[in-house]
């Protein structure tokens, strides 16, 4: 009976932590940082500007080896900061993976088998977090639906289940997140449907960089109804907006933000849409801002 009990309970953490754990919602500003800004960024000054989440590249482990990059977890966590391994999923040595075997009507179980075992490697050296970037396919997901039981939006889904899974066996308070598109439609162009992976992952973080190439157009008013849109279909799993600390200009010159500019949007979408927090891509180009009490009216 005690085996049973203590099965139960450890059941219940695993569903209970799967979303809104304490991890996702002590601070909800995040910073993509790439690996080799690891050892310049202070962390006292994200600390200061109350940026709580490191979404760390994995290229870190190669270029700096596991012990410095883990020192560096460590000296992040005892600033109140977590770190997320972020890694490219569908999407390897410069190449779209295309994860649906159409030719055999399967899903590619191997490949998702690799992936999920570097995540797991991450998660047993005591990461906090998981960063799913390019689970997606390039704008060709309509074209890799065999049939009716393996298409590529289930495939998408599949793997965020099985990851979900492998990695919350190992720790039940993981946080997992995944980096989206930002347009309506990307179920066709790249198989993210927002209402199933949220079923998996803890945070959706739609890049709506509207400052940005073919986004700019649409301006600010699309940029909300966007957050909104993920917001409300990808639930139970929370929302944080991708936004842009830099702009292009008509010549795709990269134009750096001032920390005024991108706390102005920081606040605007945690206060006018339903996304729950905002994430900054990336460190190095605009200037960081303050971002205490964006929430605040």
């Amino acid at each position: 009976m005690k085996k049973l009990l203590a099965a139960l309970s450890l059941a219940a953490m695993v569903l209970s932590c799967a979303h809104g754990t304490p991890e996702a919602d002590t601070n909800t500003n995040g910073i993509w940082l790439w690996s080799k800004y690891m050892n310049e960024v202070n962390l006292d000054t994200l600390a200061s500007k109350d940026i709580g989440n490191i979404i760390l590249h994995e290229v870190a482990f190669k270029n700096h080896g596991e012990d410095s990059t883990m020192a560096f977890v460590r000296r992040a966590r005892q600033k109140g900061m977590k770190v997320h391994i972020w890694f490219q999923c569908f999407y390897k040595d410069g190449k779209w993976i295309n994860p649906v075997d159409d030719e055999n009507n399967r899903y590619k179980q191997e490949y998702f088998d690799e992936v999920i075992g570097r995540a797991r490697h991450y998660v047993s050296l005591g990461v906090d977090g998981i960063h799913l970037d390019y689970i997606r396919f390039g704008g060709t997901a309509h074209k890799h639906n065999p049939s009716e039981e393996i298409t590529a939006t289930g495939c998408v889904t599949e793997f965020c289940r099985q990851i979900s899974e492998a990695l919350r066996a190992m720790n039940p308070r993981i946080v997992l997140s995944a980096a989206l598109m930002p347009e309506p439609d990307s179920e066709h162009y790249y198989g993210q449907d927002p209402s199933q992976m949220g079923q998996y992952l803890d945070i959706l973080m739609p890049m709506i960089y509207y400052h940005c190439d073919s986004y700019r157009p649409h301006g600010a008013e699309w940029a909300l109804s966007a957050a909104d849109h993920f917001a409300t279909r990808g639930a139970p799993a929370k929302v944080w907006a991708g936004i842009t600390t830099y702009e292009d200009n008509d010549t795709t010159q990269v134009v750096p933000m001032s920390a005024q500019k991108i706390r102005n949007d920081a606040r605007m979408f945690v206060r006018r849409s339903k996304a729950s927090g905002v994430v900054l891509f990336r460190y190095g180009l605009g200037e960081l801002p303050d971002l205490h009490g964006i929430k605040e009216e």
